[in-house]
């Protein structure tokens, strides 16, 4: 696939994999759009991509904010050719311990809203905005789609959910002529990680992987080590489970 004057729509892309990726694929020559929910690192991001981006601040998880971005898309009149759903959340949980019963109710309902119902939401409002063919649906899962995390039990649960859907849309969409893309990448340096795990990569390098995979036509694009976990987990299935519930 050829970067050069592509349409993209970035959840997500005030930080992380998000702002990287936005960053990137802007001096790829493509025409970004990116969201978020707080303005001055959106800002900050199109500062980083030399003003190349274009940016809408709405919430996600609601469907007012949905449909700001579909408005967004719309008002540019040149249709989408590829949607990342990036953005995402994770908590850490234990449901033995004295949790705040609201407190932890309203947690559940945000992660399970922005990292699973968000971006299927997203997806079916943009899907008659996607281009036919060649179109791309990009959604970022998670190692944790293979092996749930013991700590994060919520946030393992919704990206195999998620990586569940993406699958099975992808077999929808093919006579479509759009392509559903997978993207897992291992653990990344950004401020969901922060003090956790050892031997992260920087959003940057996840960013380089994730558009050379795109332009290799790949449906999964498998970042860094995860290329290395998913051939133990053939291998080792057992290890693996027990390695990434120890989320380190």
């Amino acid at each position: 696939m050829m970067m050069e004057n592509n349409s993209v729509l970035i959840t997500g892309g005030s930080s992380g994999i998000g702002q990287a990726l936005a960053v990137k694929l802007a001096s790829e020559g493509c025409r970004v759009l990116v969201c978020g929910r707080n303005r001055d690192m959106l800002r900050k991001t199109r500062e980083l991509a030399g003003g190349k981006i274009s940016f809408v601040v709405a919430d996600l998880s609601t469907a007012g904010g949905r449909n700001a971005i579909v408005d967004a898309v719309v008002a540019q009149n040149r249709g989408l050719d590829i949607l990342i759903n990036n953005a995402g959340v994770q908590y850490e949980m234990d449901f033995c311990t004295e949790n705040s019963p609201p407190v932890l109710s309203e947690r559940i309902e945000n992660e399970v809203n922005i990292n699973f119902i968000a971006p299927i939401m997203l997806t079916n409002q943009l899907l008659g905005q996607i281009t036919r063919p060649g179109g791309r649906i990009v959604n970022v899962t998670s190692l944790l789609a293979l092996h749930p995390k013991t700590s994060a039990p919520l946030y393992s649960a919704t990206k195999a959910g998620f990586r569940s859907f993406t699958r099975s849309l992808r077999r929808q969409l093919t006579l479509e002529s759009i392509y559903v893309v997978e993207v897992v990448p291992p653990l990344v340096e950004t401020a969901m990680t922060r003090e956790r795990g050892r031997g992260k990569i920087t959003p940057e390098q996840a960013a380089v992987e994730i558009v050379a995979g795109l332009k290799s036509g790949l449906c999964e694009i498998k970042v860094g080590k995860s290329k290395l976990v998913f051939l133990l987990n053939r291998i080792a299935p057992r290890l693996m489970a027990r390695v990434l519930a120890a989320g380190k």
